[in-house]
């Protein structure tokens, strides 16, 4: 299972500036892997790469690896990440995503992935942004299989965030 970073050519997608004009877009997707879990960490994990750190201009991804690893040495018990698309609970298991719009609902479940996979994608993401943006550009990670995410359906009753924070993988 793995997350390719790479870039596509979107000018067709947009309306023609000038002759010959050519924008770049990045693009996140997971590879040699079943659908069910492409699709549920592109509609998680990897579309809040995408969208919630704008290419980390600010550094935001540093912030967040700096925060994970106080939470891997038990600095801190957990962390909060706030951010346009998801709120992420990260914990030293795992880390769950909740819309940060619609909360939990039938067509935003709790997600979580593992720490482990979280932190690849997050670094991942940090050092591809800090590549130079060129269709040439390709950054592939690998995620061990041994961390497999799960999906957390939509209870009848909705659990407490703190019954959620601890998910253990297989």
């Amino acid at each position: 299972m793995k997350i390719k970073f790479s870039y596509f050519d979107a000018s067709n997608f947009l309306k023609k500036i000038q002759e010959n004009y050519v924008k770049i877009q990045c693009t996140f997707e997971m590879i040699d892997t079943t659908e069910q879990v492409r699709k549920s960490y592109s509609q998680y994990l990897l579309s809040s790469l995408d969208s919630d750190f704008y290419g980390n201009r600010f550094s935001d991804l540093d912030i967040l690896i700096e925060k994970i690893e106080s939470v891997e040495k038990r600095e801190i018990k957990d962390y909060i990440l706030h951010s346009g698309g998801f709120t992420q609970y990260i914990s030293r298991y795992s880390v769950v995503f909740e819309h940060a719009i619609f909360g939990v609902c039938p067509h935003w479940p709790l997600w979580s992935c593992p720490l482990s996979h979280y932190k690849i994608a997050v670094e991942a993401a940090r050092d591809f942004f800090a590549m130079p943006e060129s269709l040439d550009t390709e950054l592939i990670v690998e995620l061990p299989e041994s961390d497999m995410a799960q999906i957390a359906l939509f209870p009848p009753k909705m659990a407490d965030k703190e019954d959620a924070f601890d998910l253990m993988h297989d």
